[in-house]
C-alpha cells in the first residue's frame, strides 16, 4: 500500500510525501499518475526523489504537459510499473489535515477562483485519496440573485458584453480571413510590441543582426509597436495590428500581448518569446497564481512555442510563469547582452559618458536603481522618503563618489535633488539604456530589478536595499527565494546600506558563485543563436530531441487507461 505523508505547496507545484510497504524492487520502477473516475490520465506527477520507502511527488497545476492547467474534475492518484495492478494511493489521517492541504488561485481582478481540494472516498472500504480540482468563474447572474439592479445598469452590462464579445469575433475574423487569403510571398517577420512604441533592447539587437545578415532579403521583416498601457488607440488602429499578426510566419514578442488572449494563431505560425526583463525576483505570470490581477487559467504567455533564457539552469525561472514547458525554453543568451558585452561598443559609450558628464570622470560611480513601488504603472512610484540622502550625501564627499539615481520607467517625473546635492547626485532617469551605465558604475544598489544579471557580468559589487522585502513577498509574490539567490548583502534600512557601503561589505563571493550558473554563453553571439536555432529552424539536437522526449512522454502518459470507478 501507498499512503500520503504529507502535502504542501511551493507557488503553483503541489508538492506530495508518500510512504509504502512495497517490495523494495517494485519502488523505483512505479510511476505516478493523476487519473480521472473515469480511468483517463490528466496528467503524471514528476518524481522529485526516492528515499527508502518514501516517495516526493511534484506536480505544476498549471500545466498538465500540454500547456494547460489540470481540468476540473476529481481525481485519483496511481501508481502503477506497467504490470499488474495500479496501486492507488491512501491516505488515514484526520479530514482537518486534509483540509489543510487544500489551496485556492484567485485569478484575474477577482473574477475567477482554481482550488484544488483533498478529500478520500468515504465510501471505499479503505481511504482512498481524492484531489478536486474546479475551475470557477464569476457570474454576474448568480448576483442578480440577492441584490437588485436597475434596469440601466443591466442594460449597460449587457450592451459591454455584447461589444466584447463583438470585438473579439471581429479580431478573429480579419485574422481568419487575412490568413486565408494571403497570397505566395516571402515568408515574414513581425517584431510585435504591444507595451512600448519603440523597439524594446532586445528586440533592437536582433532587428539589427538580422539585418546584418542579410534576412531581409529572404524575408519581410515588419514591426508593429504600441504603447497600450498610456496611450489611447483607435479600434481601426487594433484591426491594422490584428491584419499585421495575421501575414506574420514568426513572430517576435517581447512581452505581454492582450490579443493572444482571444485569437488562435495558425499552427503554422512561430511565436518567439525574448522578455525584456530577465530572470527576475518578481514574480510573473503564473508564478503569482493567487495574487491580484495574476493571469486566467488560459493567458496570452502560453501562446509562445519558444521562450529563451541565459542558461539551462535558469530556464524554469521562463517556463513556470510563461506556463509553458521547460524544453521550449532555449538557453541562447539575451540579444541584448550582445552590444553589451561588445568591447568596442563599451570603448565607445564610455568615452560618450564621460565627454557627456565629466563630473563621473575620475570619480567612483554609485548607480542607484531599484524597481517601482505600486500595482502598475499607473499607481507606480518609489518612496524617496526612505532614502537619507544627507547620510548618502556625506559619504560621497568621504569617498569622492557621485550617485546616478535611474528608476524604474514606470515611476514618474525625475528624483527630487536638492540644490547643494547636485554636484553629486544625478538624475539619469531620462537616459535610455541603464546597460550602457554598467560600463562606468562601481557600485549598483537595488532591490528586486532583474538588471543585477547584466551588472553581475562586470564582475562588481552589489546591495540589495530591500526594506520592505517581507510586505513584497506577500503583495507582489517572488519567483524564487530572495534571501539565497542575491548576488550581494542585503540591507533592510538606509543605515545598515550606509554601513556597508562604509566597511566594505559587498558580500561579493556571490557574484563569483553565481555567476556560471546564470550564463551559459558570455559572448556577442546570443543573436544569432536566436536566429539559427529559432527564426530559422537549426534547433540543436540536445533540444530538439528534449522537447521531442518530453511530448512523447506526455502523449503516452495521457494515452493510458485505468479502471473506471
Amino acid at each position: 500500500m501507498i499512503y500520503l505523508k504529507d502535502a504542501s505547496w511551493e507557488r503553483i507545484h503541489l508538492n506530495l510525501t508518500l510512504a509504502t510497504d512495497e517490495e523494495a524492487e517494485r519502488i523505483h520502477s512505479l510511476r505516478f499518475y493523476l487519473v480521472a473516475l473515469s480511468g483517463r490520465v490528466e496528467a503524471e506527477f514528476r518524481l522529485a526523489g526516492v528515499d527508502g520507502d518514501v516517495f516526493r511527488l511534484s506536480l505544476n497545476v498549471t500545466n498538465n504537459g500540454l500547456n494547460r492547467c489540470i481540468e476540473s474534475g476529481t481525481y485519483r492518484i496511481l501508481a502503477s510499473d506497467g504490470n499488474g495492478e495500479p496501486i492507488a494511493v491512501l491516505f488515514d489521517g484526520s479530514f482537518e489535515t486534509l483540509s489543510r492541504y487544500g489551496r485556492s488561485f484567485v485569478y484575474g481582478a477577482g473574477n475567477g477562483v482554481y482550488t484544488v481540494s483533498f478529500m478520500t472516498d468515504e465510501f471505499s472500504d479503505l481511504p482512498e485519496l481524492r484531489l478536486i480540482f474546479l475551475n470557477a468563474k464569476k457570474s454576474d447572474e448568480k448576483d442578480d440573485l440577492y441584490r437588485k439592479r436597475g434596469i440601466s445598469a443591466r442594460l449597460k452590462r449587457f450592451v459591454k458584453k455584447t461589444a466584447d464579445a463583438a470585438n473579439i469575433l471581429f479580431q478573429r475574423v480579419i485574422y481568419s480571413f487575412i490568413r486565408a487569403f494571403r497570397f505566395l510571398r516571402k515568408p515574414r517577420i513581425l517584431f510585435l510590441d504591444e507595451k512600448r512604441d519603440v523597439l524594446a533592447p532586445s528586440m533592437s539587437a536582433l532587428y539589427d543582426r538580422m539585418i546584418g545578415r542579410g534576412l531581409d532579403k529572404s524575408y519581410v521583416i515588419k514591426h508593429s509597436l504600441r504603447n497600450t498601457e498610456s496611450k489611447s488607440y483607435s479600434k481601426l488602429s487594433t484591426a491594422a495590428v490584428i491584419a499585421r499578426i495575421a501575414k506574420a510566419d514568426i513572430i517576435i514578442i517581447d512581452d505581454y500581448v492582450p490579443a493572444f488572449n482571444t485569437l488562435k494563431l495558425s499552427d503554422s505560425v512561430r511565436v518567439i518569446q525574448l522578455w525584456h526583463a530577465g530572470a527576475g525576483f518578481k514574480g510573473v505570470g503564473y508564478s503569482r497564481w493567487g495574487h491580484f490581477g495574476c493571469p486566467a487559467p488560459f493567458c496570452a504567455h502560453r501562446r509562445s512555442d519558444y521562450a529563451i533564457s541565459d542558461s539551462m539552469a535558469i530556464r524554469h525561472f521562463f517556463s513556470e510563469p510563461f506556463g509553458i514547458l521547460e524544453e521550449q525554453v532555449i538557453p541562447t543568451g539575451m540579444p541584448r547582452m550582445d552590444p553589451y558585452l561588445d568591447e568596442e561598443n563599451r570603448r565607445k559609450v564610455e568615452s560618450q559618458l564621460y565627454e557627456t558628464y565629466p563630473s563621473f570622470k575620475d570619480r567612483r560611480v554609485i548607480l542607484f536603481a531599484p524597481t517601482y513601488r505600486g500595482r502598475n504603472r499607473k499607481t507606480a512610484y518609489y518612496p524617496y522618503d526612505l532614502i537619507d540622502f544627507e547620510g548618502l550625501y556625506r559619504y560621497c564627499e568621504d569617498t569622492d563618489s557621485v550617485v546616478l539615481f535611474k528608476m524604474h520607467p514606470w515611476v514618474p517625473g525625475e528624483v527630487g535633488i536638492e540644490e547643494r546635492f547636485r554636484d553629486r547626485f544625478f538624475s539619469m532617469n531620462a537616459y535610455p539604456n541603464i546597460n550602457e551605465l554598467f560600463y562606468i558604475t562601481d557600485l549598483l544598489i537595488t532591490d528586486y530589478s532583474s538588471c543585477i544579471y547584466e551588472f553581475m557580468l562586470m564582475k562588481k559589487p552589489m546591495l540589495f536595499f530591500a526594506y520592505d522585502h517581507d510586505r513584497y513577498a506577500v503583495s507582489r509574490g517572488f519567483h524564487r527565494d530572495y534571501a539565497s539567490n542575491v548576488p550581494g548583502k542585503i540591507c533592510l534600512t538606509f543605515d545598515e546600506l550606509l554601513r556597508a557601503m562604509r566597511e566594505g561589505d559587498y558580500e561579493f563571493d556571490k557574484v563569483e558563485r553565481m555567476l556560471p550558473l546564470y550564463f551559459d554563453h558570455v559572448d556577442t553571439g546570443s543573436c544569432d543563436r536566436v536566429i539559427d536555432w529559432l527564426v530559422l529552424g537549426n534547433l540543436p539536437e540536445e533540444y530538439s530531441s528534449a522537447l521531442q522526449t518530453r511530448r512523447v512522454e506526455t502523449a503516452r502518459a495521457r494515452a493510458l487507461r485505468f479502471p473506471p470507478v
